[in-house]
């Protein structure tokens, strides 16, 4: 992440953000002249970085309506062209489809804090009753009857946590396509490249991962022709376009500010 999208998305925060260069500050106010210029000049842009950063809601609708007009006239499936669109702009903005969600969530029920926390204390219930178990051949009724109940309580422990484990890794699949096994480095520190995301920090999807999306979601009247006529190469535009613009706009507001904070301090001198 670039310092000029650090700055913008602080822009949204609580706090005030500020951008130092030997005794020049640039202002919130300067920040937000900057981008309201860029806002006018590059308006995809604008709304790429403002949609995937912010998550904007206007803008996703901006950009959703300016890439429809990449459809095809003649496309015989508009309907899933612009269904190809919206996924694309997820993508995009790093929000989990279904093929993701089902990765993340097993690596989320693997390698997570939260998932070794759950692992130990399922060890320990299953050891607890392990020899709980041993003890039930030389008890009387009564002390028998005890180590029962404790052995059929620790085993609903370890179901009821199994169960929360599962509801949590998918609740964690849905925010991120960060890999929670390298926490987005792409490096682990038993081997160089992670195995959970093969090193690219997140579980990413392309066009065949969203065909998968499609025949999970139920829509799977797609025939080959149509899905390598007019939806793969459509998907694949959107993205690389959002990508593009994105990027061109982060260097702009980059370059904008490094000029300003420079005007700002020759008018301190």
């Amino acid at each position: 992440m670039s310092r000029a999208i650090e700055l913008l998305i602080r822009m949204h925060s609580e706090k005030t953000p500020s951008m130092q260069r030997g005794r020049a500050t640039l202002t919130g106010d300067v920040i937000l002249g900057v981008l309201g210029k860029l806002q006018h000049e590059h308006p995809i842009g604008s709304d790429a970085i403002m949609w995937r950063w912010l998550n904007d809601m206007y803008a996703f609708e901006r950009l959703q309506k300016k890439m429809e007009e990449l459809i095809p006239a003649d496309a015989k499936r508009k309907d899933l062209c612009k269904h190809m669109i919206t996924l694309a702009l997820m993508v995009f903005a790093e929000k989990p489809l279904e093929p993701q969600q089902r990765k993340l969530t097993s690596l989320w029920k693997n390698y997570s804090e939260q998932a070794r926390r759950s692992k130990r204390l399922m060890r320990t219930w299953q050891v607890q009753i392990n020899v709980m178990e041993k003890q039930l051949g030389g008890e009387s009724a009564f002390k028998t009857e005890q180590l029962v109940a404790a052995i059929e309580k620790r085993k609903q422990w370890i179901v009821d946590e199994r169960q929360w484990l599962e509801e949590y890794a998918k609740a964690q699949a849905k925010k991120s396509c960060q890999c929670p096994k390298c926490g987005g480095t792409g490096v682990t520190r038993v081997v160089d490249t992670c195995s959970g995301c093969g090193g690219s920090g997140g579980v990413m999807l392309h066009a065949d991962g969203v065909r998968k999306h499609l025949r999970m979601a139920g829509i799977s009247q797609v025939s080959d022709s149509v899905w390598s006529g007019e939806l793969e190469g459509l998907f694949e535009r959107v993205l690389m376009g959002l990508y593009w613009e994105g990027s061109e706009m982060s260097r702009k507001l980059e370059e904008c500010l490094l000029k300003e904070s420079n005007q700002e301090a020759g008018y301190i001198r």
